[in-house]
């Protein structure tokens, strides 16, 4: 049986956060057993997360145009994969902007949702999803302030609804504020991530 195939949808803007570093070691994990993957690096990329007024006419007006090279490249991305996996920071409680756009400009109708003629949408079901998010806070206090199940509401049962058999979250939390416990967060969770990527199935 071949391994799966992994795509990665990388959103942060600093090589230097703790992020990259789960990010790096995600992918270690991936290549210790052979498990074939691509990546998106939006920053690096440049994506751009602007909708055209184009693109929302098409989406919201059902004015037919077509799909610029670069969304269906990544719509490509995904359905050769069978398990996606989101890597990225939360900013003000949500994804990074780029990750936002990359939902808005990909995830289109025709793609993750039906057409308004009723035919099918194009985009395969995934056997996995994982989100590895970093977060400042620490997960108690996402769960005490009720953050987690809005991730959980964001994440899984409106941007993969129905797209995924089954999805995991892993939160790497406490990443700004203490020196001391980022500097050993770093390699704990550099470690943890790489677990992860090793145990993809």
């Amino acid at each position: 049986m071949a391994n799966p195939k992994v795509h990665i949808i990388y959103a942060h803007p600093s090589k230097k956060s703790i992020t990259h570093e789960i990010k790096e070691g995600y992918i270690q994990g991936l290549n210790e057993n052979n498990i074939q993957y691509t990546i998106t690096d939006l920053y690096e990329s440049n994506f751009n997360p602007d909708i055209t007024e184009e693109e929302y006419l098409r989406e919201n007006n059902n004015i037919p145009s077509p799909l610029s090279e670069d969304i269906q490249i990544e719509q490509e991305k995904i359905n050769n994969a069978v398990i996606l996996t989101f890597i990225f920071p939360l900013f003000w409680m949500d994804a990074p902007a780029k990750l936002v756009g990359y939902f808005a400009r990909v995830f289109t109708k025709g793609f993750k949702y039906e057409h308004e003629d009723g035919s099918p949408a194009t985009m395969k079901t995934m056997d996995v999803t994982n989100f590895l998010i970093s977060a400042g806070s620490s997960y108690e206090d996402l769960k005490n302030d009720g953050k987690i199940k809005a991730l959980e509401t964001i994440f899984i049962k409106d941007r993969m609804a129905g797209k995924t058999k089954k999805t995991n979250i892993h939160i790497f939390d406490e990443t700004t504020y203490h020196k001391e416990l980022i500097l050993n967060n770093r390699e704990n969770y550099k470690l943890k991530a790489e677990k992860i990527g090793k145990n993809t199935n």
